[in-house]
């Protein structure tokens, strides 16, 4: 499954219903974390300015994972892995 693709996760949709997809994609979400710094999950997603690592929960993303999380670091202690 490329979550990246809308037709792919349109047709998912369509498949598992409103309740099965948004645990497929919480599933997909939580296996994507590539790192954890100061209670902020971090992960890769894809933008139109390519692969960028956001912050969950904070609305900001950056270009490489040592900024994210750098940015992480400053921020008041998060409650997430």
């Amino acid at each position: 499954m490329n979550w990246d693709d809308p037709a792919q996760r349109a047709q998912l949709a369509e498949q598992l219903g409103p309740a099965g997809y948004n645990a497929a994609f919480e599933k997909h979400r939580q296996a994507s974390v590539v790192s954890g710094v100061n209670g902020y999950q971090i992960r890769p997603v894809a933008s139109r300015f390519g692969r960028l690592f956001m912050i969950e929960g904070t609305g900001k993303a950056y270009s490489t994972l040592p900024q994210a999380e750098e940015y992480a670091r400053g921020l008041p202690a998060g409650d997430a892995g």
